[in-house]
């Protein structure tokens, strides 16, 4: 992870106008701090940018706005790309992205059979692969469901998910054969996403039972009947496991819980329990219903960050979860709100498919404590690796809704507050 942040107290930027932003860049007064912050600004938004302002920018665009200003790019049309193809070799996953996405999406000519080629090549990084998908389907490409039924199978879920999501944009009877096989292959977020495109185009809740879904359609296709719902076949129910009231849909799934002195606090209505013991004692009940193939870790976030997994995450196996039990036990509550530095770690687990965030207060500590900016953090992590975050504000004031939600909205998840 990126190791040196901006530090610096900046003004706030994000009611200010595209127009007044790039104005900033453009004005050979702006100071570097403030023009690093104006370019994280505009790489949050959607839009087209100037290739004078993206040239402004690029004094400043180092380590991870690197990837911001690559992102500006990619909006400022065709003048841009020569220097989005210099960026799409880059040796940076995440940089590489964003020049593919770019390319698709600005060359007129070349960026459709570039944007295939993308896509098939297993020595892409997924990240570029996926970049390449979306890139189709945000030019309007007809070949973006075709691509997108392609890579339902893919190697890589998060390409895979990629691939449900586009065809989520336009759901159609004819992709129904394709997702009961997906049902029927795959397990985690992918099985659970197409199980819920399947709903939303048929109108049935089964659950991820694919011989069930192959019986309503083929029962439906020898009658020659649409495949929607009626009052007749009696419905399966679609069980999940949830962490405080959170559906879990990855096997694949990093908890980030709140270790600060304020997790003391007794609960409003448990007054005989703390924020902290509700908290451990819900995940300790948790683990052991894993699914056995499932793998996890644990960050706790508070001044400074702790992990179970030693870096990695850990396959779900009985010693391990009581290993995982009796760290939980050991916990301290004490010290600030590194919320940023809980996130950044999380980011760090190899094919983390979920995470499930758990605090009491806005961030305290640590190298990034505006919310805006950590959304914008967050954004550049997660853009092209579709980890699913959820979040939970457990007896959190009031002005951590607005952030917490939006953290969970950006990043396909749901927020829980508990009062």
């Amino acid at each position: 992870m990126f190791a040196s942040l901006l530090i610096a107290l900046l003004p706030q930027f994000a009611d200010a106008s595209m127009q007044s932003l790039e104005a900033r860049l453009l004005d050979r007064s702006t100071s570097a701090d403030e023009r690093v912050r104006v370019l994280e600004e505009l790489a949050m938004r959607d839009g087209a940018v100037s290739y004078q302002a993206c040239e402004a920018a690029k004094s400043v665009a180092r380590g991870p706005w690197t990837i911001d200003y690559v992102r500006l790019l990619g909006r400022a049309g065709e003048e841009a790309l020569p220097e989005l193809r210099k960026y799409a070799r880059n040796r940076t996953d995440l940089i590489r992205a964003e020049a593919v996405y770019g390319l698709v999406r600005t060359d007129s000519e070349g960026g459709e059979a570039f944007a295939r080629k993308t896509v098939h090549d297993r020595s892409e990084p997924v990240e570029a692969r996926i970049a390449a998908l979306r890139g189709l389907a945000d030019r309007g490409s007809i070949l973006a469901r075709v691509e997108a039924l392609r890579q339902l199978h893919a190697e890589q879920s998060p390409l895979q998910l990629e691939a449900i999501e586009i065809l989520a944009r336009a759901p159609s009877d004819s992709d129904v054969r394709y997702l009961i096989d997906v049902v029927a292959s795959e397990e985690g977020r992918v099985q659970s996403d197409a199980v819920e495109l399947l709903q939303k185009i048929t109108g049935y809740r089964i659950g991820a039972d694919s011989r069930s879904w192959r019986y309503f359609f083929l029962k439906h296709d020898t009658e020659g009947t649409p495949f929607k719902r009626d009052a007749g076949p009696v419905e399966a129910s679609h069980q999940t496991l949830s962490y405080m009231g959170i559906p879990i849909q990855g096997e694949r799934i990093v908890f980030v819980l709140d270790a600060s002195g304020s997790m003391n606090a007794p609960l409003a209505e448990r007054t005989r329990e703390s924020r902290g013991s509700r908290a451990v004692s819900e995940l300790s009940e948790l683990l052991p219903r894993l699914p056995s193939g499932a793998a996890f870790d644990i960050v706790f976030f508070e001044s400074s960050i702790s992990g179970f997994g030693g870096g990695r995450m850990v396959n779900r196996a009985d010693k391990r979860i009581e290993a995982a039990h009796s760290w939980l036990d050991s916990r301290q509550f004490d010290g600030g709100t590194n919320l940023f530095g809980g996130l950044e770690e999380a980011f760090t687990r190899k094919d983390v498919e979920e995470i499930i965030l758990l605090t009491d207060g806005m961030p305290s500590a640590g190298e990034v404590q505006d919310p805006h900016r950590i959304l914008a953090w967050v954004q550049r992590w997660n853009r092209w690796r579709k980890v699913r975050i959820s979040t939970i504000g457990l007896s959190a004031p009031r002005l951590a809704d607005g952030f917490l939600s939006k953290l969970a909205e950006q990043n396909r998840g749901v927020y829980r507050a508990i009062r």
